[in-house]
């Protein structure tokens, strides 16, 4: 190949990322709408079961738990919501995050033996 024809496949190139990327930041990035709770990553799911578990300590409603609890993809949501408390009891969270937690887990017959101490 001759040295313009590489320079034309550079320049070429150069120019079909540079639209590429303005198309697909700027002009019509991708937008999600309407998404599935259970697509979540693990972090924004421990995040959701925590504010189930705040309106559960509110209301004390363990079947409006249950069916928030199915929109994140658990069949069975006692050994979930343990699991999400285990992961903030080990990230050193607030206690009344953990007693929240560890209510909804208790409710579901789940609660761990480390989070006994936030029962009541």
């Amino acid at each position: 190949m001759s040295r313009g024809a590489v320079i034309t496949f550079v320049l070429a190139l150069a120019v079909g990322a540079g639209l590429g990327l303005y198309i697909g930041w700027v002009a019509a990035p991708v937008e999600y709408t309407n998404t599935a709770p259970s697509s979540l990553s693990q972090s924004y799911k421990d995040d959701y079961i925590l504010m189930i578990a705040t309106l559960y300590a509110q209301d004390q409603n363990v079947e409006a738990a249950r069916a928030q609890l199915s929109q994140l993809g658990f069949a069975n949501p006692g050994p979930a919501v343990a699991e999400a408390a285990q992961r903030y009891l080990t990230a050193h969270a607030q206690p009344n995050d953990l007693r929240r937690l560890a209510r909804l887990a208790a409710a579901f017959n789940a609660a761990l033996p480390e989070l006994q101490d936030y029962l009541p």
